[in-house]
Parts: C-alpha cells; sequence; structure tokens
C-alpha cells in the first residue's frame, strides 16, 4: 500500500467515479492478456443490427464488445446484453452532445495514454496489447467517451436533486450496527514526508543501497523532532514540511498503516517515482468531526442515489430517441 503516495497527494477522492473501476479492472486484463493471433475486422460487410439515430451497429460491434467485457470485466456478455449496451453507449453520447457536454478525440487519446501509462505501457503498446486479444482499441475509446461524457452530464442533472440528510445517514450507520457517537468522531493525524532521493538513471545497487539507508533511518527514528534533523543531515534527502490529515480523508487500508505506526516512527519504506519514501506520524489524535464510517455511508448512499438518477435520464434518452431493429 503506497501510504506515501496517497499522503503527497493528499487523499484526494472523487466522487461518483464512473471510469475508475472499468479502468482497473482493464490494467488487470491487459496484464493477465496471453497473446494470441490479432482478429481483424471481417472482410465481409457487416451485419446492420439496429440504428441508432441513425448510426449504424453491426454484429461486428456486438461481438468486439463481447471480447471488451471478457477482458476487462471478465463477464461473459450474451449477443443481446452487448448490443444493449452499444445501444446505451450511443444514447448517452448523443444525449450527452446534446446538452453541450462533449469529449474531442484530443481529449479521449489523452484519456488513453493515461490508462496506458498506468500499467507502464505507451498508448501504442496499450493498443498492441488490445489487438494482440483480439480487440479494436477504438471500441474502448468508444466506451471511455460514452462513460466521460455521460458522468459529466449526469452530475450536473445530479447536483440539483441530491438529499442525502444526515438523518439518511445516521439511518443507515444504526443499520449497520455502528456507535452513533463514534460517528462524531474522527482522527486526526500530524505527519511529515521524507523523500531519499533516487536518479530515474540510478543503477540497481544504487537503489538497493538508498533502501537499505531508508530502513537505517527508520530504526533510528523514534521521535519526529530528532528524527527529522538526522533526516536532514542525509544526502540527498527531502523532509517535508508537517501536514495534517484525517482518517476520513483516508481509504481503510491507508488508515489501517496510520494506526499500526507508532507516534514518532515511520512508515515502511516504499519505492515512487521520488525515489524512496516514508511518512513520520508526528501526532495522533481523535477530534470532533465526521467520521470515516459515517464519509463511506454518505457516500454510499449519495452514489446509489447518483445511479438512479443516471437510469432515470437514460430511460428518458431511450423513450425519445429513434432506435430502429433490422
Amino acid at each position: 500500500m503506497r501510504a506515501g503516495s496517497l499522503i503527497r497527494d493528499g487523499w484526494h477522492a472523487s466522487r461518483h467515479r464512473v471510469v475508475g473501476p472499468f479502468v482497473r479492472a482493464l490494467l488487470f486484463g491487459c496484464a493477465l492478456v496471453v497473446c494470441s493471433p490479432l482478429v481483424p475486422a471481417p472482410a465481409q460487410a457487416q451485419q446492420i443490427l439496429v440504428l441508432v439515430q441513425g448510426q449504424p451497429i453491426t454484429s461486428f460491434d456486438v461481438a468486439q464488445r463481447i471480447k471488451l467485457a471478457q477482458l476487462t470485466e471478465r463477464q461473459t456478455l450474451t449477443q443481446k446484453q452487448a448490443l444493449e449496451d452499444l445501444i446505451d453507449e450511443r444514447l448517452k453520447i448523443v444525449t450527452a452532445e446534446r446538452f453541450g457536454v462533449t469529449a474531442d478525440q484530443d481529449e479521449v487519446d489523452k484519456m488513453f495514454a493515461r490508462m496506458g501509462s498506468r500499467s507502464g505501457r505507451t498508448p501504442e503498446q496499450l493498443t498492441q496489447a488490445l489487438a494482440q486479444s483480439g480487440l479494436d482499441a477504438g471500441m474502448l475509446k468508444n466506451k471511455m467517451r460514452a462513460d466521460y461524457v455521460w458522468n459529466n452530464y449526469v452530475r450536473g442533472r445530479f447536483s440539483s436533486v441530491a438529499t442525502i440528510r444526515d438523518s439518511d445517514v445516521f439511518a443507515a450507520l444504526q443499520s449497520k450496527g455502528e456507535d452513533l457517537t463514534r460517528a462524531q468522531r474522527t482522527t486526526e493525524y500530524t505527519v511529515r514526508q521524507i523523500v531519499l532521493v533516487v536518479g530515474r538513471t540510478a543503477s540497481p545497487g544504487e537503489r538497493s543501497q538508498r533502501m537499505a539507508e531508508a530502513n537505517t533511518l527508520r530504526k533510528q527514528f523514534t521521535d519526529c523532532e530528532a528524527g527529522v534533523q538526522t533526516a536532514r543531515g542525509m544526502r540527498e534527502t527531502v523532509v517535508r514540511d508537517p501536514v495534517i490529515r484525517t482518517s476520513a480523508d483516508m481509504s481503510a487500508p491507508v488508515r489501517k498503516i496510520m494506526d499500526e505506526t507508532p507516534v514518532g516512527q515511520l512508515t515502511a519504506p516504499e519505492v515512487t517515482r521520488a525515489g524512496i519514501e516514508m511518512i513520520a506520524i508526528c501526532n495522533r489524535r481523535e477530534v470532533v468531526g465526521e467520521s470515516a464510517q459515517k464519509r463511506e455511508v454518505r457516500a454510499d448512499l449519495e452514489n446509489k442515489q447518483f445511479e438512479a438518477v443516471s437510469r432515470k435520464l437514460l430511460d428518458e434518452a431511450r423513450k425519445s430517441a429513434m432506435i430502429q431493429y433490422r
């Protein structure tokens, strides 16, 4: 678990993230893909299965969507399910664009490139990895575009109908057997990030030496005041200013790391792009505030409401659209 990188980024959490789980599944799928012969689009004319606002969806599109679901979600869709997914995808783009929510090709290509970079691939390498499993990158990009514009469109409509009240949150907490008093308390941490810089061109031996130095510092680090001074005396080492974070802003795995690290000590060193990173826990105290459990319950209720609004808007789009099955 990269506690250091999460501290650095401030544990920013985005609400109603539509693409995130899909991206993680795709990267996992691409990592495991076994290279198979490239499956190009059939040379023969494709059978048009349906027209959505005059735009055709073919049998090849359906086959590609089935393959995409297998690769990214480990799901096997029927042809009917895949076809309905493609219809929804077209409607999402058309409906969002009608309200001025768009994503041009450059934006889609940037999203595709960021996806590849998360698995250490260039866009070309990601395209090749998809092709090796018989999937045209265009199918993925179309889904990315649809998810992106629809997410932004629904967010705009959702903000005017969101009605999650504290009473709803408390009721949900009670149903889970949570202590409502504890739900009004949160843990506050004062932390400092320590980075032992490692150059990108460093040899494996140099990297190992820096990791050994990090482990030695961790053993010697018993309180923040003296430990920080020791760290500052080390070569090519950066000590960040103190920052305050609360447990409600952290994921459960990160909270576990923060709670298991004694005050005045360092978290385990981890390798990041900057080098070897550790977090010093300088103070930890309980304060009045929204607990992580309360925030998670609220987010869950908001997500459910968001999904309900999304489904309603998509149903409305289907009713008003021209869909012609062939």
